[in-house]
């Protein structure tokens, strides 16, 4: 497990981990869940050339990169919250799950889309939807470049301040 470089603080951080790994859970993932469900019954239902798409390697090869990346994020959202224990999540778990988690979200709708063809824009197969809320929620808690300035910062100990220089 990766471990910050300094103590985490208390308060505001605390709850901003609450809710990051609660934004990494309830909309990350339920969102590539259901696109990779959405997908897997389309794929396995829709027929082109006479035979099932999910006959096709590269539909097949799609299909296993999302399992695999929502497992992925399933696994450090499961790190995160069982290394609070009955705290916080530490900043760095927290941070580190919330962007996994809502990039791939983002890569999932985005291939749902793709596997769906002409279907992914419909709003009867609600994948293009799963891929706004994608996005959406991606800027929630704090955005992904956020993240990455929040998860360099846990790590190597040290306070960043994003902010210009005010003039003297």
């Amino acid at each position: 497990m990766i471990r910050a470089r300094r103590a985490d603080s208390a308060g505001c951080s605390t709850a901003f981990s609450i809710e990051r790994l609660g934004n990494a859970t309830s909309v990350g993932y339920a969102v590539a869940g259901g696109s990779s469900d959405r997908t897997a019954r389309h794929i396995g239902e829709r027929e082109q050339f006479g035979r099932r798409i999910a006959e096709f390697q590269l539909v097949q090869g799609a299909l296993a990169d999302m399992v695999m990346r929502v497992e992925a994020a399933r696994l450090l959202i499961y790190a995160a919250a069982s290394g609070a224990g009955r705290g916080a999540p530490s900043p760095l778990a927290a941070s580190i799950a919330k962007c996994s988690a809502n990039e791939m979200a983002k890569s999932v709708s985005d291939l749902a889309i793709q596997l769906h063809g002409g279907y992914g824009y419909s709003e009867e197969y609600e994948v293009e939807r799963l891929h706004r809320d994608a996005h959406g929620w991606s800027l929630a808690g704090g955005t992904l470049n956020i993240q990455r300035v929040r998860i360099a910062s846990e790590y190597l100990g040290m306070r960043f301040d994003q902010r210009s220089p005010r003039p003297a």
